[in-house]
């Protein structure tokens, strides 16, 4: 997967001090925007004014002239074509046209997302008409305002969990993260691990593509800043480690979900839904029955007591054994289905069907 640019070029300068006809093939000043600042509360400022700032300018394409469009799609066509690539991340979709999309979708003929900056359901999730895909930023604030404290809002991330099923097109084709380069690395936001195991489970277990940023396996945490430049550190300063917690538990997860996706045709297009919250917990499911997972999400950290929390509406077949991948414990459901699930040190449990772990070489089955 690539990741481009349409929206605009860079400049090491001010607007005023642009020389056009060293960017290429965009040569000329005719086929970009006149320079004005953004205005985020107007969708054509948005899309017609300039990023950056007077030390660094990104002279921003006019995306709808049919010359500017005609040139990008011949590019994006021979790029796919020459480096046989799957799939293209768009940044800064939402600074382009909408109306251009479409061309450049059909001349790319891969899969695209968009990153679409806002935590706004009904301002996110309508460029799903104009491309595959979107990184599900609204999700990604909830999650991370659920999981940044023991006071987090988890009934609101339920909430947001049905909202974007609701208010989406496909929730299954967004990008699911809860880290990325231009957002604070959620180990700085909240440096407990079991609270970082906890966001690395939604990302992993959530509907949508999974995308694990480079680092949020060793729990970077952003030493020196909260953002960007200081949410980059070089992933070599871990030394690559395969024993750190998160590495482990991305390895153990991936692999569930990895069986689940063979296991159950229709896993990965299965919208997954919050069966249960309160102020502490959030309970969810995905896939259809015989082959969910189940995923109990927890907000409070590792000086969380130990205790048992039932859930219900797992869709698990009555006294049927389940096991939890992440500890390999087994416990029985209840004759509606219902497990009682202990919790301790605020860590996630994930539960999935003995029985349909056969094969999988999980938890040794």
């Amino acid at each position: 997967m690539v990741d481009i640019v349409v929206n605009h070029f860079g400049w090491d300068g001010s607007s005023s001090s642009v020389n056009y006809s060293s960017l290429s093939p965009f040569n000329d000043q005719k086929y970009y925007h006149t320079f004005c600042n953004v205005d985020y509360s107007s969708q054509d400022s948005v899309e017609d004014c300039w990023l950056g700032d007077s030390n660094v300018e990104l002279p921003d394409l006019k995306t709808e002239d049919t010359a500017v469009a005609k040139m990008y799609n011949n590019w994006i066509n021979s790029l796919v074509n020459s480096y046989n690539i799957d799939g293209l991340r768009i940044d800064t979709a939402k600074h382009v046209d909408k109306a251009f999309w479409a061309g450049f979708e059909a001349a790319a003929g891969v899969f695209m997302t968009g990153e679409v900056f806002s935590g706004d359901p009904t301002y996110v999730c309508p460029y799903q008409t104009y491309l595959d895909s979107v990184l599900n930023y609204p999700l990604y604030y909830a999650a991370t305002s659920a999981f940044q404290s023991t006071s987090g809002d988890m009934p609101a991330l339920a909430n947001m969990i049905s909202t974007m099923k609701s208010t989406c097109k496909d929730t299954t084709l967004l990008g699911s993260f809860t880290e990325n380069h231009d957002v604070a690395r959620f180990g700085q936001l909240n440096g407990d691990l079991s609270a970082a195991e906890n966001v690395l489970a939604f990302t992993l277990l959530a509907d949508g593509i999974p995308i694990v940023y480079a680092g949020q396996e060793q729990h970077y945490q952003s030493l020196g800043g909260s953002g960007d430049p200081y949410n980059r550190e070089a992933t070599w300063y871990s030394s690559y480690s395969t024993t750190a917690p998160l590495y482990t538990l991305t390895a153990k997860l991936n692999a569930l979900r990895n069986w689940a996706v063979k296991a159950d045709a229709g896993y990965a297009t299965y919208r997954n839904r919050a069966i249960y919250s309160d102020t502490t917990t959030v309970a969810m499911r995905k896939g259809n029955a015989g082959k969910q997972v189940v995923t109990v999400l927890s907000n409070k950290g590792s000086a969380g007591a130990s205790y048992t929390q039932t859930i219900g509406n797992t869709g698990f077949l009555a006294n049927a054994p389940v096991v939890e991948v992440l500890t390999c414990a087994t416990v029985t459901a209840d004759g509606s289905g219902a497990v009682a699930v202990p919790m301790a040190s605020g860590l996630p449990r994930v539960y999935y069907p003995k029985v349909a772990l056969a094969g999988s070489r999980i938890c040794g089955l």
